[in-house]
């Protein structure tokens, strides 16, 4: 690899979060720090001890949640670096920290880094601010769009099966670079992994079709049918999810929802 890259791993396991959230850092004599991480005075520890006294050239995020920027504006002031991201990045950025933008710059074009590119690509799905960063035949780094230990939650509203299934699509494109994910351990042949993801999409809404066949239901009596053995721990995140493919699926005039005494419930369109 022509590119340094470090993986520094927070103390934030759980079940959306497997081991932990990845924070990334990139370069020798500089650095580009993308994800910083969950507010966790462990993990800033780690952090500062990696980076020493090296200059931090910028921060990079992949999407808003908390568990990969909690430590964005600690981490800003240790650094005096700038994030840079894209305006659709911002605009949600300052609905979690609404003081953020003095430490924000607007990225619109490809970084370029150590002798390397450094490309950007939007990624919309498991949040609407979602971006990868892609370093051209070495790696992709694929936040919470892409993980070899899990399928990616899809959280309504801002959550959008139907346009994760069209980035999947569009990074699947990309033959040649190993996936750093932002939680759990690399995945060597990304294009594979993709297609597994978009054939599990494929086989779940063709599983709903069957189940809404045999009669009308609620997202969580489908939810109970689909996911019989899943831990209750994770049942509320599946059927977050399933109603997200609910959604897909009616944007494809496949099932219709009708508010029936007050509930919503799913059929087959006619």
């Amino acid at each position: 690899m022509s590119i340094n890259i470090k993986v520094i791993t927070a103390n934030n396991p759980g079940p959306t979060t497997n081991n932990g959230t990845n924070t990334y850092i990139i370069g020798d004599q500089e650095l580009i720090i993308i994800d910083p991480g969950p507010k966790s005075e462990s993990h800033f520890s780690n952090i500062r001890k990696y980076i020493k006294n090296i200059p931090v050239k910028m921060i990079l995020i992949t999407h808003h949640h908390l568990d990969h920027i909690g430590l964005l504006v600690d981490l800003c002031n240790l650094t005096d670096a700038k994030i840079y991201l894209d305006k659709i990045q911002l605009k949600k950025l300052l609905e979690v920290y609404p003081d953020i933008k003095k430490y924000t710059k607007i990225l619109n074009k490809n970084i370029m880094f150590e002798n390397v590119i450094i490309e950007p690509i939007y990624s919309p799905g498991h949040a609407s601010d979602h971006f990868c960063f892609r370093i051209p035949g070495e790696v992709i780094f694929t936040g919470d769009h892409i993980m070899g230990w899990s399928t990616t939650m899809i959280r309504k509203p801002d959550g959008d099966m139907g346009q994760y299934i069209q980035s999947l699509n569009k990074i699947s494109k990309y033959t040649k670079e190993i996936f750093l994910p932002g939680h759990g351990n690399k995945i060597v042949d990304g294009q594979k992994r993709c297609e597994e993801l978009i054939d599990h999409r494929n086989k779940r809404s063709n599983q709903i079709l069957r189940i809404l066949e045999e009669r009308d239901l609620e997202a969580h009596e489908i939810t109970k049918i689909i996911y019989k053995k899943i831990s209750k721990k994770l049942i509320t995140y599946a059927e977050l999810t399933v109603e997200a493919s609910l959604d897909e699926m009616i944007a494809r005039n496949l099932i219709e929802k009708k508010s029936v005494n007050n509930k919503y419930i799913y059929s087959i369109r006619t």
